[in-house]
């Protein structure tokens, strides 16, 4: 191969990470010089037993395919021969118009597989060559032209130096489509969870947001704690958000649902053939999360083995693959969120003391929802519209006097997760323009005798709200204003609180309230 040639083809495949524009540039460049009517770069995938066409170009331009091609026994029989020898070296696979295989591709995609399908092909002869790095075969690149006998040994020396070049396209191609698709399924999970602002950063979450603001433009790590469904994974958004790495992926881990065999290959990735099942390298959370954050989500159900193992990254700023032994950098920011209590942990020997003083170096406390429920109504009113939107609901139902009233005086042990089910459970049983939040028995509060007496009645909001503002006075020692007063914790002022007692009739004063 001319190196003049090479120089030329090796700069158009890598010139892009949008592989379906670079190959489309390579297969101007050669049409002229070479018999090409097709350039496809696939993966032989073995379980299932199938040839995945990733990208192609042709006259037509160079498209992203990802269609699989179902092939026969006496297909991959020839396949799996040809793949065992190209793992030691390179052999290309030159097969002409009568070869079986391109036979039965050559029905299917007439037959059965609309994103490939060209014009009347009667015969096509092609050349493969097995794209590899460090010796493990990532996918293939094959030339095809209509006709027979188009290739013969030159052109088999011309492909296999190609091998390269094409093998560092794709492996960067898919490493690069990976981050896409995890930047933007975790951008919409956030936005599906409280839409695209942190609401109450005005109100209830101010001072969180004031914390945001001062650690976002750094690179230091941040350990969010508050308890389940308080927000922590939007306030890792946020702080992505307003970084020097909001142009780079946010890649989200939930340490609690990664087996603990797993947790390695997890984050770390592994090398082709490194356990049972490995059939090709895989890149783990810290590479694909590369010049972006990484959230490490309930960080403190990480067994102790998985915890010195994340340590040393931190420590290092490397790690390897599982099965590798080539040190990669971390270029990652790290934010780690809990709602276990950390300090206790590492004084039972839970928790590893070095990786706690790691990560701590800027808490940020997210309040619990009853801790600010001036946020309430604003939460109640967004929820409406986006789950309205969600479902198609032809217009969006209005609460029912007094259904906030009921809420505000909840005590919320499952935070915004709680509010959120509840609106969308009361948007799916309600019919009419008046939302009402059907089931809603405040938690941990029992009713009065008369109340329960009837297991078929519902208590009203009223009789709710009633036990709750009681249970309240009994904590505060029937304490109404100041601070930590009836009031503060009900988020009412002391004279609206004593209103609603009168008319509820509920008694003033210091004195000892029970709930029976």
């Amino acid at each position: 191969m001319d190196n003049r040639h090479f120089i030329e083809v090796t700069r158009r495949i890598c010139g892009s990470l949008d592989l379906d524009e670079a190959l489309y540039d390579v297969f101007c460049y050669l049409k002229p010089r070479f018999p090409l009517d097709a350039l496809l770069i696939s993966i032989y995938e073995t379980a299932p037993r199938q040839a995945r066409v990733f990208a192609m170009a042709e006259e037509g331009g160079g498209f992203i395919v990802d269609e699989p091609i179902v092939l026969s026994e006496a297909a991959w029989s020839e396949i799996n021969r040809w793949l065992e020898a190209s793992c030691t070296q390179t052999i290309p696979w030159l097969r002409n118009q009568d070869h079986p295989i391109n036979q039965e591709i050559l029905h299917i995609v007439r037959t059965g597989t609309p994103s490939i399908q060209a014009r009347r092909i009667d015969e096509f002869c092609s050349l493969t060559c097995a794209l590899k790095v460090k010796q493990a075969i990532i996918g293939n690149l094959t030339f095809a032209a209509e006709g027979a006998h188009h290739y013969d040994r030159t052109h088999v020396d011309f492909i296999r130096q190609l091998n390269d070049p094409f093998a560092i396209a794709l492996s960067n191609a898919r490493r690069y489509m990976d981050l896409v698709h995890d930047h933007q399924a975790l951008q919409r999970d956030a936005r599906k969870m409280v839409g695209d602002t942190m609401i109450g950063a005005d109100s209830g979450l101010l001072s969180v947001r004031r914390l945001i603001e001062q650690v976002a433009p750094t690179n230091s790590p941040v350990l969010l704690l508050g308890e389940t469904g308080t927000g922590k994974e939007v306030v890792a958004n946020e702080i992505h958000k307003f970084s020097n790495r909001s142009s780079g992926p946010m890649i989200r881990v939930n340490c609690s649902a990664i087996p603990e065999n797993l947790i390695d290959s997890e984050l770390f990735g592994h090398e082709k053939g490194a356990f049972t099942g490995a059939i090709g390298t895989t890149h783990g959370r810290f590479e694909r999360a590369r010049q972006g954050t990484l959230f490490l989500d309930e960080v403190g159900e990480l067994p102790l083995a998985a915890q010195a193992k994340l340590l040393r990254v931190l420590q290092s700023g490397e790690f390897e693959r599982v099965g590798g032994g080539c040190p990669l950098q971390a270029d990652v920011r790290i934010i780690a969120a809990t709602h276990r209590d950390l300090p206790t942990m590492v004084q039972d020997g839970l928790f590893r003391a070095d990786l706690w003083y790691r990560l701590n170096v800027f808490p940020i406390v997210i309040p619990p929802l009853r801790s600010r429920k001036e946020d309430i109504p604003t939460m109640v009113n967004y929820f409406i519209h986006q789950k309205s939107t969600e479902m198609n609901l032809l217009r969006c139902p209005a609460p029912t006097p007094g259904a906030v009233d009921a809420l505000l005086a909840y005590h919320w042990p499952g935070n915004v997760r709680e509010l959120q089910n509840l609106v969308e459970r009361a948007l799916i049983i309600s019919k009419g323009d008046q939302l009402e939040f059907f089931d809603f028995n405040p938690q941990g509060m029992a009713l009065e005798p008369n109340q329960c007496k009837d297991e078929s009645r519902v208590a009203t909001l009223d009789e709710i709200t009633a036990v709750h503002i009681r249970w309240t006075l009994e904590k505060t020692h029937g304490r109404i204003g100041g601070k930590g007063g009836a009031a503060e914790l009900l988020g009412l002022n002391a004279s609206t609180l004593r209103s609603r007692m009168k008319k509820m009739g509920i008694p003033y004063g210091r004195r000892e309230l029970r709930i029976n």
